[in-house]
């Protein structure tokens, strides 16, 4: 999904990136209003083997953006540092994409993989259509514009929502 968004990755890179999914509701157990605080600090003082330091500044800082939106503050100014510029980017995407995601999952499996970004229609100024299977239609609201215009806004792309 990220390559829809001008992204390439790495081994590496994916493997972080899907470290970061699978961390997503770590904090599940924590008070909304801490859920990524919560999240950043397990992640980013946890002992796990096989990732970088910068590497684990982004699982960290994707988790906390998906929970606490798409802005710097002075929970992420110190691992901001350790990351590198891209992987910060990468970061605040992937939180972002979460963000709507999760509005859809739940956290429940199989959902996430039915959701796909797929180029606007040649006749519209979309960019990337968020394609959503009619059965989950319902979830669409406030909510999910309102993610899907601050994630439009983190990537400089036109977003709308299709349903098939």
């Amino acid at each position: 999904m990220l390559r829809r968004f001008g992204i390439e990755e790495t081994p590496e890179e994916a493997r972080y990136r899907q470290a970061a999914c699978l961390l997503a509701d770590i904090s599940w157990r924590a008070h909304p209003d801490f859920r990524g605080p919560q999240s950043l600090n397990v992640i980013a003082h946890s002992s796990v083997t096989g990732i970088t330091h910068p590497g684990r500044a982004f699982v960290a800082l994707a988790n906390y953006y998906r929970f606490e939106g798409l802005r710097d503050d002075d929970h992420t100014n110190g691992l901001g540092t350790i990351a590198t510029p891209e992987l910060l980017d990468r970061a605040k995407l992937l939180g972002g994409l979460l963000r709507v995601a999760y509005l859809f999952s739940a956290s429940m499996p199989g959902i996430v993989g039915a959701l796909d970004f797929l180029p606007g229609k040649k006749d519209s100024d979309v960019d990337l259509e968020l394609v959503v299977p009619a059965q989950y239609a319902d979830f669409i609201g406030e909510r999910v514009e309102g993610r899907l215009q601050q994630l439009s806004k983190l990537t400089g792309k036109n977003l709308a929502i299709a349903t098939v």
